[in-house]
C-alpha cells in the first residue's frame, strides 16, 4: 500500500493511464550521455526530469545484487568472463566507462529513493540466480521503497515468485513479440504491468490491457517513428536511452 503524500509507482502509473500522458523512464539511466547502468547515468537521467529509471540486476558469486545488463563483462566493462564468476569486490574494481564502477543495486535504489520510481529488471535467462528474488524483496523492504519500485523480467516465473513474496510490489512481464493472449500471460504471472517492445504494441493491445485492469509500458523509444507510434497507441510509460531528447516530446 502506498503512503499518502509520497512517491509511489502504482500512483504514477494510474495518473499516466488516467491522463493519457505516459511516464518517461531512463532506460539504464541516460546511456546516450553517460556509461549505461552506472550511478553517473542514473544521476543524469534524474537531473533531466525522468519519472523513473530502469536498471538490470545480476548476482555476484558471493550473493551481492550488482547492476549490469549483460551476463558477460566484455561489452560494458574492461573485465572478462561472466558476472556470476566474480565476487562483488572483483566486479567493483572494473571500469564500466569513464572511470565509473558497477554499482550495487542498493546504491541505485538509494539514489532514486523519494525522487523517481525505479524499474528493476532481474536477469534469470539463460543463467539462473537462485535466491535473487528473495534478496531483492528483502533489499526493497530494508530501504522502505517497496511502493517506489517495479520489478520486471522476461522470466515470468521470476515475476510470479516476486509477487508471491511481496504482493504489494508492482511487477511486470517483458515481451519482445505480440502474444495471442497477453492478459492471460499477465494474470498467470501475477503481473500488474505488461512491458513489450514498442514495435510489438498496437492500439488494440493497449485497450485490451486497460479493460482488464492492466498497465502497459514499452521500450526502447529512441526516435521520432517510435514516438509517433506511442502517441497513436498511448501506452502508460515509455523507456528511452535518450531522455534529454525524448522528454520534451512527451511533455508538450
Amino acid at each position: 500500500m502506498s503512503v499518502p503524500g509520497r512517491l509511489a509507482v502504482r500512483d504514477l502509473y494510474r495518473r499516466a493511464r488516467d491522463t493519457g500522458r505516459p511516464l518517461v523512464g531512463g532506460h539504464r539511466g541516460n546511456p546516450a550521455e553517460r556509461p549505461e547502468n552506472t550511478l553517473a547515468s542514473f544521476s543524469s537521467a534524474i537531473e533531466l526530469g525522468v519519472d523513473m529509471i530502469e536498471c538490470d540486476v545480476h548476482m555476484s558469486s558471493d550473493g551481492e545484487l550488482v547492476v549490469i545488463h549483460d551476463h558477460s563483462l566484455e561489452r560494458t566493462t574492461n573485465g572478462t568472463g561472466l558476472v556470476f564468476q566474480h565476487t562483488a569486490a572483483e566486479l567493483r574494481r572494473l571500469d564500466a566507462g569513464d572511470g565509473q564502477r558497477l554499482p550495487l543495486l542498493r546504491e541505485v535504489v538509494e539514489l532514486a529513493k523519494d525522487r523517481v520510481g525505479v524499474s528493476i529488471e532481474i536477469k534469470q535467462i539463460p543463467f539462473r540466480y537462485p535466491g535473487l528474488e528473495e534478496k531483492l524483496v528483502e533489499l526493497l523492504r530494508d530501504l522502505d521503497v517497496v511502493d517506489q519500485a517495479a520489478v520486471i523480467s522476461f522470466h515470468h516465473a521470476a515475476v510470479r515468485a516476486v509477487k508471491a513474496l511481496e504482493p504489494s510490489l508492482s511487477v511486470g512481464i517483458l515481451e519482445g513479440a505480440r502474444p495471442i493472449d497477453p492478459v492471460r500471460m499477465m494474470r498467470e504471472a501475477g503481473a500488474d504491468i505488461y512491458a513489450p517492445h514498442y514495435g510489438a504494441m498496437d492500439p488494440e493491445l493497449v485497450v485490451e490491457l486497460h479493460k482488464a485492469g492492466g498497465l502497459i509500458g514499452v521500450w526502447t523509444v529512441d526516435d521520432e517513428a517510435a514516438v509517433a507510434w506511442c502517441r497513436t497507441c498511448r501506452p502508460d510509460s515509455i523507456f528511452t536511452n535518450r531522455p534529454r531528447e525524448l522528454l520534451p516530446m512527451f511533455r508538450t
